[in-house]
Order: C-alpha cells, then structure tokens, then sequence
C-alpha cells in the first residue's frame, strides 16, 4: 500500500466507524468499490506530493535526474525518508553514504518520537505501522552498509535494535544475525536466536553449520551441513560446478530451496564466507553420499 492510499483509507475509515471485524471488511469493500469508481474525495498531503515525485525518481532515465526529483521531494516534505533512501541507494562515495542515512535516521527517529511513534505499545510492531516502515528499512540499509565496511559488531547491535522494534523480523534482519554470530563464533546468542525463529532456510541452517566448523565440533557441523543439502538440493551443485540458474526466477529475487536461493547467500554474505578459504573442499568431502 502506498502514501496516498493509506492517507485515504484511514480518511474513509475515519468517517465511518466500525464496531468489529466484520464491519470493518464491509467498510473496506465499500472503500474499493468507491474507489474504482473515482468517488473518494482527497486532497493530496505534501507527503503524497514527495513520493509522487519519487515515483518519478525511481522512472528517470538518468542517475542524476533520479536524485534531482529525490532531493526535491525530501524538500517539500521532511517526513518523507524514503527519499533519504533512495539517494542513500545510489551513492557510491562510501562517507558521503554514512553522512546522509546516519543523519537522515537521527531526524526520522526524532520525528518518530516526537510523533509518539515510539509509545511502549508500538515497540515490537514496527513494521506493522505504515508510518515507522522507512525507519525500518533505513536500520536494515545501515545494518549492510556496516557488514560491507566491516564493522561487524556495529552491525549485530542495529540487527538487535531492528528486532527489538519489530518482533516478526518481516526484513530479515534475523538472518543477518545469525551470520554475524556465526563470523564472531557465539554460539549461544546463536542458539537462543534459532530458538526463537527456528526455519529449516539456507539462511539459518547455513551459519549453523559454519560455527561448528569453525569451532572444530565435526559431529554438529556435519549434521547441518545434511540440513543444508535436504533444505536446498543445489547447495552441493554449487561447489561441484553443475548449480544452474532459474530463469524463471525475477532478478533481484530468490526463491528458498531453489538455485537462486544459493547464488544470493554467497553473494551477500560475503563477510562469513571470507572468513572460510578451505569451506568448498570440506563440504564436498562431507557430502560425498550425495549424488
């Protein structure tokens, strides 16, 4: 759902009080009829304004034009940190990088909290609430913006601050946890951590696996390293060289169990892979049951 229509949703419902779930539905299927039929009255807010001319951003035909319209929609409304984002997005100069979303998450978190965004009742549900979503994904950008220039401690505390405020994880920031205690070889935080979102993924299983190895207990290592193989059959293909890519599979997406599931986790978790010169020959060594 964009800006503008949950401005005029929550206008609509505003108008019209609903008791119960079932009014509510009834409510939201007057909404879209009324909507389809052009008879919502709404007066766009500078905040629909700013993400109108993101939408042109994200359209332009040149990187320079993009940011123009970005810069100039953060202009007409603060309260739009996407366009911090955006601009984040396309910056290479690594200190420019920081200057702009460290600086553009202070404002939004003081907004937030001005706002009362930050009440106890919020804390958890972030994600959850339309208003706070930027801020989460400005945290998870800063959590990879920090594994890529190393600052792997840096890294977990925003992880942590990320589930902190929104208990379902819907950017997976848990992953990146699990990564990050892998590199550091912690294996409690691991194990609490599994525990809580225990997934049978390459991006569970896989840091599972590496602590083991790492921590010499061959036992263990070699039993998530099965998990692995079970999970997603084109783990071992990749380093037998036979791994084929889905072209069925959107650039930019993956799908668990599939090919483009493995390509993603070697690519972007470069930071533990580093970290495991000798991991390809271990792995087939300890595979060789599998066909």
């Amino acid at each position: 759902m964009n800006n503008k229509l949950n401005n005029m949703v929550n206008q609509f419902l505003a108008n019209n009080n609903t008791e119960n779930d079932e009014e509510l539905n009834k409510k939201m299927q007057e909404f879209i009829k009324k909507l389809n039929a052009n008879e919502i009255e709404y007066d766009n807010t500078p905040l629909d304004d700013a993400y109108e001319l993101l939408e042109k951003a994200e359209e332009a035909k040149t990187e320079k034009l993009a940011i123009k319209y970005a810069k100039k929609a953060y202009e007409i409304c603060p309260d739009c940190f996407d366009a911090i984002l955006f601009q984040v997005n396309l910056e290479d100069d690594p200190l420019k990088r920081w200057y702009l979303l460290n600086k553009g998450l202070e404002k939004e978190r003081k907004r937030l909290e001005n706002a009362d965004f930050f009440q106890k009742d919020n804390i958890g549900y972030f994600y959850g609430i339309f208003e706070t979503r930027p801020y989460m994904r400005g945290l998870y950008a800063k959590a990879n913006y920090l594994l890529l220039d190393g600052k792997i401690k840096q890294a977990l505390n925003v992880c942590k601050e990320i589930l902190r405020l929104n208990k379902n994880d819907n950017l997976g920031a848990r992953y990146l946890l699990m990564a990050i205690y892998a590199y550091l070889e912690e294996e409690q935080e691991m194990l609490k951590l599994y525990k809580k979102y225990s997934e049978e993924n390459l991006e569970m299983l896989f840091p599972l696996f590496v602590l083991y190895y790492k921590l010499g207990n061959d036992d263990l290592a070699k039993k998530y390293l099965k998990r692995i193989n079970k999970a997603n059959a084109n783990f071992l293909k990749l380093f037998k060289g036979t791994i084929k890519i889905n072209e069925d599979t959107p650039k930019g997406y993956y799908a668990i169990g599939d090919a483009s599931e493995v390509i993603m986790y070697f690519q972007q978790y470069y930071f533990l892979i580093n970290t495991l010169p000798t991991i390809e020959r271990y792995i087939l060594e300890n595979s060789k049951n599998k066909k």
